[in-house]
C-alpha cells in the first residue's frame, strides 16, 4: 500500500527514524515529529513528501498541534505510529521525581493523548491504523526498568482495550513488542546494567521498522519480535517463578559490581 498519511513520533533517531524511511520508501506521506528539529529536517530532505512538526510530547498543546498541522497539510490521517520513548535504567531509589514523571508522560500519557487526538479523523472515515511500539518489557517486569516496564505494561493495556473498542468501528490498533534493539540507545540511560539481550537476538532498527510497515499493511493486534521471545512471555504468565529466578540472578551479579555514578 502507498499514498497514506503516516504520523511517526520519535522520528529523529532509532526505530522512529528507520520507520519514517520505510514508510517513505513505500510511497507514503510521512509526518515527522520529535524535539530535535535539526535531525528531523535532515531526514525530511530524504523523503519527497514529508512534514516536520517539532513537538515536546510532555506538553498536551503540542500534541494537538501535531494533529492540526497534519490535517491542515494532508486532510487525512491514515496511520499513527506511537514510537517515541525513553528509559532510565537504574535502581528505583536513585531515580528523581522528574525522571519518573517524564518517562511516564513520554512513554504512556503522550501515546494516549495523541491517539485520542487522531481518533475523530479516523472514526469519521471508519478507517485507520494505530501502531503502538511497546516492548517485551511491557509483558515481563524487568529489574532496573521498573518505570519503563510500568509504562510499557500500561501501553499494552491501553492497546488491548482500544483494539476491542475501536475494531468494530473501523480502526485497527496494533501493538509491537520488540526485544533488544541495536541503535536505540539515544533515549536510554543505563546507569545499572544487567546482562542484556544476546547480540544474536538483537534486532536492527530497520528490522523493527519493516515489521511496523507490515502491521500497517496487514493489521493484527499483537506482534512480538523476534518470535523467540513469545515463549518467554508465555512462561512469565504461566510459571513466573522461573523468570523470577533468572532475573534475580542477574540482579545479584549487578549488586556485586561497584555502583555507577548517577551522571
Amino acid at each position: 500500500m502507498s499514498g497514506r498519511t503516516v504520523i511517526v513520533t520519535g522520528a529523529s533517531s532509532g526505530i522512529g527514524e528507520a520507520t519514517a524511511r520505510a514508510f517513505g520508501r513505500a510511497g507514503d506521506r510521512v509526518v515527522l515529529t520529535a524535539r530535535r528539529v535539526d535531525r528531523l529536517q535532515r531526514l525530511a530532505a530524504e523523503l519527497p513528501d514529508s512534514l516536520v512538526v517539532q513537538a515536546d510530547l510532555t506538553k498536551p498543546e503540542e500534541i494537538g498541534r501535531i494533529v492540526s498541522e497534519t490535517l491542515g497539510r494532508y486532510e487525512t490521517i491514515d496511520v499513527l505510529v506511537n514510537n517515541a520513548g525513553l528509559g532510565q535504567y537504574d535502581w528505583l531509589e536513585r531515580l528523581t521525581d522528574e525522571e519518573i514523571r517524564t518517562e511516564v508522560e513520554v512513554n504512556l500519557i503522550a501515546p494516549i493523548l495523541l491517539t485520542r487526538a487522531v481518533l475523530p479523523a479516523m472514526l469519521a472515515r471508519r478507517r485507520g491504523v494505530i501502531i503502538n511500539v511497546a516492548s517485551v518489557a511491557g509483558r515481563i517486569g524487568l529489574p532496573t526498568m521498573a518505570i519503563y516496564s510500568t509504562t510499557k505494561f500500561g501501553l499494552h493495556g491501553v492497546s488491548e482495550a482500544l483494539y476491542r473498542e475501536l475494531r468494530p468501528r473501523g480502526v485497527h490498533v496494533c501493538t509491537i513488542y520488540p526485544g533488544g534493539v541495536a541503535g536505540t540507545e539515544s533515549g536510554r540511560k543505563h546507569r545499572v546494567r544487567l546482562s542484556g539481550t544476546p547480540g544474536w537476538l538483537r534486532l536492527t532498527t530497520e528490522q523493527v521498522a519493516a515489521e511496523i510497515v507490515a502491521l500497517a499493511d496487514h493489521p493484527r493486534p499483537r506482534r512480538i519480535v523476534p518470535w523467540v521471545f513469545a515463549p518467554v512471555v508465555a512462561l512469565n504468565a504461566l510459571v513466573p517463578s522461573v523468570v523470577d529466578a533468572v532475573t534475580m540472578r542477574a540482579v545479584r551479579r549487578a549488586l556485586a559490581a561497584p555502583l555507577p555514578p548517577r551522571a
